[in-house]
């Protein structure tokens, strides 16, 4: 059993591979929780998995809408929207979005 599965993460433009593969056409988490401090800023955002967000910020140059600790807590991008491809909507967890995961072959 592969115990390391984790959310996909918009890291690189290996993304629209995904986007054309693997999602549909709604809205997914991208992988992203919370800002602190509170902002748009993606350097300052968090994964569970721990990526280095000031890396991905250099490589992807996402335009966010702001994230914080409180209410605005996810992330996530429309597969087949252009005006959403590079940019990542706020929301507060609870939308009924779908997820890509991501499972190292062993």
């Amino acid at each position: 059993t592969n115990t390391r599965a984790i959310l996909y993460l918009q890291h690189s433009r290996g993304y629209l591979w995904i986007e054309q593969n693997v999602m549909d056409g709604t809205w997914h988490w991208v992988g992203v929780f919370c800002s602190f401090p509170a902002g748009k800023d993606t350097k300052n955002f968090y994964t569970p998995s721990g990526e280095d967000m000031r890396k991905i910020k250099m490589k992807m140059n996402i335009d966010a809408q702001a994230l914080n600790e409180k209410s605005q807590l996810c992330s996530a991008t429309h597969k087949g929207n252009n005006s959403w491809r590079w940019r990542w909507n706020s929301a507060n967890c609870s939308e009924n979005n779908r997820a890509v995961c991501e499972v190292p072959i062993e």
